[in-house]
């Protein structure tokens, strides 16, 4: 009995040892940017660490966490992250945005696989501000969210997807300002493969040769029988403006640039092409040419009968190809015509140096940190879409690209842990990875009020169709995923994802998913049923993430003048739907260079007229009008009420009755809104009697529309 307690007392006492050795109190220089500030503003905490590490992004390897514990006394975990260093001396950061007033405290806990490093406590002084907070669902209304501080919020604004990929070239900072100054607030854009990636495989850009075709100056020869169309043709749209001819003999084009690592080439037909009468070949001399096996993307049905499709090298050459033949066989099909070759070649000259998975792009993380910063100094929020459909696809798309799984670092070929894209979705291990990423971004970008949603995925629903992974699969991961987001989200933003046709059953009925979300592309005429729709079935908010006239863009599926009149359109059917953001447009760039921001102020200057600073929710209010062609919306907040008016006939309507039912009886005054210019007209004076108010003789253009703003009469009542 004795040596069995003595041994019992020696046990205890080695445990104590070695857990005093393994979690001690660290002489860890903490350096807080302030010691006392506003509700809602944020402290920047550094401090450096002497743990060694294999992979500071990996917490399986060292976690450091800032614990908090609040005026409240809640304990907060708030995930810290790495920003630069050494394993010998690394230095870390936590950004903490309190959301109480009073003394928070806070220790450092920094956990390895060596040992685990405590440091004292530390505190904060936070007391009162005007900050308005995170924002959140309304309980009250899905017409807008609402900030921490009570305050309405409706979202306005467009896609900025990403920047400075076509001709057009503008930054993110131009359309900010043209943001800043058309009153908008909201914008959403991705990180993906060509902007803002985060984890990904090494991939390298090139040079590149396009030839338009305008000559034959940029070829090393051609035979003969090729011939060059001088005149833009219907079906090439914005492509090109000369594209060859087509040919009955066989004929060839042989380029010549040092070093060629890919190529890709567009081709026009009419019903269908003998693409194995097309042949590539390689060559360093000249001399002896090699057979290069080339893919062909999807076909698209780009004008009337006439296709498009592309001709693809994909994967990078060795050095010293220097020759690139392309033949045409004879006698092949499909009235052909090719129209410009774009030949990469020569060193790497912009390459995405993304150290691979579980490892995080630093010119991305410091790029979006000055994105945040600026977006908050001018008004703006955020839903950021963390990537997109595109890099679980295996093949070349109807654009010539995206077929991102072969780069994917998420591939086994590259090192992952899956054979199939669907693996993805179900692998343990991806799971594990992709929930390190989350961690990250929380602990980097989680502290800012102007990020306002976490969108996982950007129409998630075409990886059904196209890669075949289930339903179920995609269903289980958004669970599993959004409730892990929403436990080590300090702050819990929203968390959304979003699809474009199909429904994905049990995806919008996911708990922490906070609003549905679907694009549409096509007429906006059935955008209202569609939001009361998805508002209904499944009781939470919901969000047209994109809309435009049609997807292929201006002039390619519609005249380019009519999709200006669709996305107004869209922003004021949005704005009377019960909709927290408005419909936001995509073809960010062209509506830009057409100037068309400024539909954006007429919109958000009459949805502040609608939330003002009074608590009232809005709700639908009955309407009625008496002319068919017209459609109407209409909706009411206390005494104020708003209706929308657009004239869908050919001819001017003049003369029209407007309805309003259930406001209460009094005098109003009636304002028409321009919805074009953002003028008011003068005051019209109207009365309700039994609850039924009428306004006569309403005059609508052609296709245009107006609204109207009716508020009582009376001076004591609400503005």
């Amino acid at each position: 009995m004795y040596k069995s307690n003595v041994f019992f007392l020696f046990s205890i006492g080695m445990l104590f040892i070695l857990l005093m050795m393994s979690c001690s109190n660290s002489d860890v220089i903490i350096n807080q940017s302030v010691s006392q500030l506003g509700k809602f503003e944020t402290v920047t905490i550094s401090f450096k660490l002497t743990q060694p590490f294999e992979n500071p992004y990996d917490p399986d390897d060292i976690c450091v966490d800032a614990i908090i514990i609040t005026p409240g006394n809640d304990t907060l975990t708030l995930p810290c992250f790495y920003k630069s260093g050494t394993p010998q001396r690394s230095l870390w950061e936590a950004r903490y945005t309190p959301m109480e007033i009073g003394t928070h405290s806070y220790h450092i806990r920094s956990i390895s696989t060596q040992d685990t490093i405590v440091t004292g406590t530390r505190h904060i002084m936070v007391i009162e501000s005007n900050n308005d907070g995170f924002l959140r669902l309304n309980s009250n209304s899905n017409y807008s969210l609402v900030f921490d501080s009570g305050k309405r919020f409706r979202g306005v604004g467009l896609n900025i997807g990403w920047e400075m990929q076509s001709e057009y070239k503008y930054p993110y900072e131009t359309y900010f300002n043209e943001l800043e100054k058309n009153h908008a607030n909201f914008l959403r854009t991705w990180m993906c493969t060509w902007n803002l990636p985060l984890e990904w495989t090494r991939v390298p850009n090139f040079e590149t040769l396009t030839d338009e075709f305008e000559n034959w100056d940029r070829t090393f020869s051609h035979t003969n029988g090729l011939k060059l169309l001088s005149e833009k043709q219907k079906y090439t749209a914005d492509d090109s403006d000369l594209v060859t001819l087509s040919f009955n003999t066989t004929e060839k084009i042989i380029y010549y640039i040092n070093d060629i690592r890919r190529f890709k080439m567009k081709v026009f037909y009419q019903n269908e092409l003998s693409t194995d009468r097309i042949k590539c070949y390689t060559s360093t001399d000249n001399k002896t040419y090699t057979p290069l096996a080339v893919e062909f993307s999807q076909d698209w049905n780009h004008y009337e009968n006439w296709r498009r499709l592309f001709v693809c090298q994909i994967k990078a050459l060795p050095d010293g190809i220097n020759y690139l033949k392309i033949e045409f066989l004879d006698h092949m099909k499909g009235t052909s015509h090719i129209a410009d070759i774009a030949i990469e070649h020569g060193e790497p000259t912009d390459v995405l140096d993304a150290p691979g998975l579980g490892r995080y792009y630093q010119k991305t993380a410091n790029k979006l940190d000055s994105l945040l910063e600026q977006m908050s100094k001018q008004g703006l929020y955020l839903m950021l879409t963390h990537d997109y459909h595109g890099v679980f696809k295996s093949f070349i798309d109807r654009w010539g690209s995206n077929a991102e799984w072969r780069a994917n670092p998420y591939n086994k070929a590259n090192g992952g842990p899956c054979e199939t894209p669907a693996d993805f979705f179900t692998n343990e291990e991806a799971r594990h990875i992709y929930k390190k990423k989350l961690r990250y971004m929380v602990a980097r970008w989680g502290y800012s009020t102007h990020l306002a949603v976490w969108e996982f995925w950007n129409e998630i629903d075409n990886v059904m169709e196209w890669q075949q992974v289930p339903a179920e699969a995609i269903v289980s991961w958004h669970a599993e995923m959004a409730l892990y987001l929403k436990q080590i989200d300090p702050y819990k933003h929203l968390v959304s994802t979003s699809v474009v046709r199909r429904e994905v059953p049990g995806l919008w009925d996911i708990p922490d998913i906070d609003f549905t979300q679907r694009h549409n592309y096509g007429p906006t005429s059935d955008m209202h049923a569609g939001i009361v729709d998805y508002t209904t079935r499944f009781n939470k908010p919901d969000v047209v993430g994109e809309y435009a006239l049609g997807w292929k863009g201006p002039d390619q599926d519609y005249p380019a003048a009519m999709y200006e009149g669709e996305m107004h359109n869209g922003l004021w059917r949005g704005m009377f739907s019960p909709t927290p953001i408005l419909p936001m447009t995509w073809w960010w760039e062209w509506h830009l260079y057409s100037k068309h921001y400024f539909h954006f102020k007429t919109a958000a200057d009459f949805v502040a007229i609608m939330l003002q600073e009074k608590p009232d929710a809005l709700k639908e209010m009955a309407v009625s009008c008496s002319e068919k062609q017209i459609e109407y919306m209409g909706l009411q907040r206390d005494k104020q009420l708003f209706v929308w008016l657009l004239n869908n006939n050919e001819k001017v309507q003049s003369e029209l009755t407007l309805d309003v039912t259930g406001a209460d009886d009094g005098n109003y005054l009636a304002r028409f809104y321009n919805t074009w210019s953002g003028n008011f007209s003068a005051d019209t004076k109207v009365s309700v009697k039994n609850g039924a108010l009428e306004l006569k003789n309403i005059q609508l253009p052609a296709g245009g529309d107006k609204a109207v703003w009716l508020k009582p009469a009376s001076k004591s009542s609400s503005k």
